[in-house]
């Protein structure tokens, strides 16, 4: 019977408080985590920023401007925390994600790793703990409880840090207007045929191979949106997100944030800040056939 109740804890550890998460709308994800203290230490924050938005949540920094709902009600938002229980050999971490009064709502398995660097082995080990989250397929369904408090917490403290992780300035205040993700929920089924109907409009940007600087590239759809892969890679490099414009949709890697236009004729133009030269830069993906 032991064997049994322990048995049962492995199986639901990842999931024991998953079934609230659908009623959150945003994930507000900290400069540093407590566990290692510097700003982006092991680019986590970055990667962890990244992962989510790969699994459909919408996401963004702390420090950036927040969405105006998320202003009026911080409660609409959960924020993650990396728990380590690392011991000599193995790096183990899990993610808590905690709502607006700190009450933790869910948390995964522990993600290992045995790498022996400390930032592939952290990473890894985030990698490894992001799968609980991958297999919940996230789609917020607002709930009035939440949805209806407007509540003052530690959460709307919006630290303005002098060090942006890889973001411009100009780019948060772009962003946090008109060309924001749009919400992946599952649509009233008397929307379904306004949606198909938008859908038509979009450019057929997936299953198709594209090409720079002599490498080649294929998008594939990802909860609605994009993601870019070099050809045959198992990791993409960035996530394409849809916006309200057809042709217009935001980039965002695992470093960088910026925009991307499809332009007929020419190919998919990203522009993007790069953050160790401080400066905007553009490239163009052609299609190869």
């Amino acid at each position: 019977m032991k064997k049994i109740i322990i048995l049962a804890a492995m199986i639901f550890s990842g999931s024991i408080f998953s079934q609230d998460l659908n009623d959150y709308k945003y994930v507000i994800v900290p400069e540093s985590y407590d566990i290692l203290g510097k700003t982006n230490q092991y680019q986590l924050n970055a990667l962890t920023k990244f992962l989510f938005e790969k699994q459909g949540f919408e996401t963004i920094m702390k420090s950036e401007a927040w969405p105006e709902d998320l202003q009026k009600n911080p409660c609409l938002g959960v924020s993650p925390v990396l728990v380590e229980d690392s011991g000599l050999f193995v790096t183990k971490v899990a993610i808590q994600l905690q709502d607006c009064k700190g009450t933790v709502i869910y948390k995964t398995s522990e993600g290992r790793s045995k790498q022996k660097e400390f930032e592939a082995a952290y990473q890894e080990s985030l990698r490894d703990a992001f799968q609980d989250l991958a297999n919940l397929q996230y789609n917020y369904t607002p709930n009035s409880n939440i949805a209806g408090t407007a509540q003052v917490s530690k959460n709307n403290t919006t630290i303005q840090s002098e060090e942006k992780i890889s973001i411009s300035e100009e780019e948060v205040n772009e962003n946090s207007t008109s060309e924001k993700p749009t919400d992946l929920e599952i649509p009233a089924s008397n929307d379904l045929a306004v949606i198909k109907e938008k859908e038509k409009k979009l450019s057929p940007l997936e299953n198709r191979h594209w090409t720079y600087d002599g490498a080649v590239f294929e998008l594939k759809i990802n909860n609605s949106n994009y993601a870019l892969y070099q050809l045959n890679a198992p990791e993409p490099l960035a996530l394409i997100l849809r916006t309200e414009k057809p042709n217009e949709f935001l980039y965002r890697s695992l470093l960088n944030s910026g925009t991307a236009t499809f332009v007929p004729g020419e190919g998919l133009r990203i522009t993007y800040f790069d953050s160790e030269t401080n400066q905007q830069k553009s490239l163009i993906l052609q299609p190869k056939d």
